[in-house]
């Protein structure tokens, strides 16, 4: 039976759209007509990764992987890039996870812009990367280590765990029945009156405080205050400015070399001075040092004081001279005559002044 011309053009379509997607599912990234480099790589595991898998340079994809076999106990990666691809002797492969979900890719750094570019068909340097079994493997060694840790932490420490808990009981238990300062602070009702009470009296205070009342009220919210306080420190800040400038005796005494010269000469004299009287030398450290001058000085002032005592006691002539009233109206007796003898001497000659005299005493 022939064929018509329509099934014909049917029939050769339906062909070419099962040559297109067989093309399209075996030689996917097929380029006939572009110019590629060949290079290769080795690693000790290849988990995840299969030929046709993309190559990046720093996360752009410029080629495909070809093959993957077995050499001298390695994994080698042969694979393709755009040529002119720039790939350098220190630049690394590794084999990198595109997600989660297991797609992976081949992953070439830049390297130094220093080293020298690698000729196509070269060894690109590897670098294995940490797969998810080695992950899970890395993960239950560290969590078996930790668990196992915390168990023998809690292993030994159940004693003192326990013992801590039934003593965290017996303070609890003290607490409610009111033993204790702290059980009486919660369970004490007079405390809780007493305790009301200060904090009421706190409150009035503060309320006074804040009215202005009393001393303490007056001294936060009186403006006059605060002003004699602003005059006080503006006094202080002027009074330093003058002392900063050498005005006045004290800031001549912080400004003046000479002064302050001065002033250390005079410490050192005294510390010389003191350095004197401390190792007894001349009059004054003796008297501050020598013990036998002490001891001289107390029995003169014994004796002394026995004089004084003598003569208060109307002992001695000295004593009577102080003591004795009659002997103080023979002098004045005395010296009324001579002032009489005295005042005729003027009227007499001399025999007759001796006479007078002899006269008058006798």
């Amino acid at each position: 039976m022939a064929l018509s011309t329509e099934k014909k053009v049917g029939i050769f379509f339906l062909a070419a759209l099962i040559l297109l997607g067989t093309v399209i599912e075996f030689v996917e990234g097929w380029s006939p007509f572009e110019k590629k480099d060949p290079y290769h790589a080795f690693f000790k595991t290849a988990v995840g990764i299969r030929s046709g898998d993309p190559v990046r340079l720093s996360g752009v994809e410029v080629g495909k992987i070809v093959s993957i076999t077995i050499a001298d106990n390695r994994v080698r990666l042969d694979f393709t890039v755009q040529a002119g691809t720039t790939i350098r002797e220190d630049s690394q492969a590794e084999i990198q996870q595109t997600n989660f979900l297991g797609g992976h890719f081949l992953g070439i750094s830049f390297g130094t812009p220093e080293s020298p570019l690698l000729t196509p068909g070269s060894t690109v340097a590897s670098r294995e990367a940490t797969s998810i079994n080695q992950l899970i493997s890395n993960l239950n060694r560290n969590q078996e280590k930790v668990l196992g840790e915390l168990g023998n932490l809690l292993q030994e420490s159940r004693t003192t765990f326990s013992d801590s808990i039934k003593r965290l009981n017996t303070i609890v238990t003290k607490i409610d029945t009111g033993e204790g300062t702290l059980g009486k602070l919660i369970n004490d009702p007079q405390l809780y009156e007493e305790l009301h009470g200060s904090l009421t009296g706190i409150n009035k205070v503060m309320g006074r405080l804040l009215n202005g009342e009393g001393t303490l009220g007056r001294l936060l919210d009186d403006p006059a205050l605060y002003d004699d306080a602003k005059k006080t420190f503006a006094n202080f800040r002027d009074i330093s400015d003058k002392m900063a400038k050498g005005k006045g005796t004290i800031g001549r005494l912080l400004g003046d070399e000479k002064l302050a010269r001065q002033t250390m000469e005079t410490f050192e004299s005294l510390a010389a001075f003191t350095k004197k009287l401390n190792s007894s030398e001349g009059t004054l450290g003796k008297l501050m040092n020598d013990p036998q001058l002490y001891d001289d000085a107390r029995i003169a002032m014994e004796r002394v004081k026995n004089i004084t005592g003598k003569i208060d006691q109307g002992e001695g002539t000295l004593g009577k001279l102080l003591n004795d009233d009659s002997l103080y109206s023979d002098a004045k007796t005395t010296l009324k005559k001579v002032e009489k003898t005295v005042d005729g001497l003027s009227d007499t000659g001399p025999m007759s002044a001796l006479g007078v005299v002899v006269g008058t005493l006798f």
